[in-house]
């Protein structure tokens, strides 16, 4: 966690030493999910996106003609939801909902062209992010002899290198978590710019080997603005 932040810290603290580097600010939605979506052998498991958000700061520096680095520090909020559904030998179902929060450090690469009063733009990179907190909320039902008994509540993520005796009460998530982003959007001449987010994830973020060994991914919206370029 301490070489994460030195790293983010250093690599944001030196760009505006360069001329033509902005720094700014960022926020955006993100819908999140999991990949691969585990099946249960005995039922059915409906996964839809989670809602979340993610915000930070950005710098965009000039590298050269039409190319720029487009670092960003942002705490991440991901996650998904799972409705799983089990009729045999009772009638049984859950609904739960995931949320990782990390903090985050991405590197994009950014191609801009001129296009009306602006700049529409493409790029991807990749990120690392170092896990923080989580939650997982649960409710449901669990049916016997044609009576229901119902069930509501959650318990925490623990973000651990090492899982030797695991806890039934606690879902456990590597540490850091890794991957690429792409974007496209379009930046105004005052600085403000708008952005759509594809993000997937590369390592398995859980322990075990059947529903928590997933990776993180999610589509987003997000806004920012840019502040006046040093010199």
């Amino acid at each position: 966690m301490k070489k994460l932040l030195l790293l983010a810290l250093l690599a944001i603290s030196m760009l505006p030493v360069y001329s033509q580097t902005s720094v700014g600010v960022i926020a955006g939605y993100n819908a999140g999910s999991r990949h691969p979506q585990y099946q249960s052998p005995v039922g059915i498991s409906d996964y839809s996106p989670l809602s979340t958000w993610r915000a930070g700061l950005v710098a965009d520096h000039h590298l050269w003609k039409k190319f720029y680095l487009q670092p960003q520090l942002l705490l991440n909020n991901k996650g998904e939801k799972e409705h799983y559904t089990d009729l045999r030998p009772v009638d049984y179902t859950n609904k739960t909902s995931t949320r990782l929060l990390s903090l985050e450090l991405q590197a994009n690469f950014i191609f801009k062209q001129e296009w009306g009063k602006g700049k529409f733009f493409v790029g991807a990179g990749p990120y690392l992010g170092r896990g923080i907190s989580g939650k997982c909320k649960y409710k449901g039902y669990n049916g016997v002899t044609g009576e229901r008994f119902y069930f509501d509540g959650s318990y925490p993520v623990k973000y651990k290198r090492k899982v030797e005796t695991p806890d039934p009460t606690v879902l456990y998530q590597k540490p850091y978590d890794a991957g690429i982003n792409f974007q496209a959007g379009y930046e105004l001449k005052n600085g403000l710019f708008f952005n759509a987010v594809y993000s997937r994830g590369l390592n398995y973020q859980g322990y075990n080997t059947d529903g928590n060994r997933s990776k993180s991914t999610y589509w987003g919206v997000s806004v920012g603005y840019l502040l006046k370029k040093f010199s």
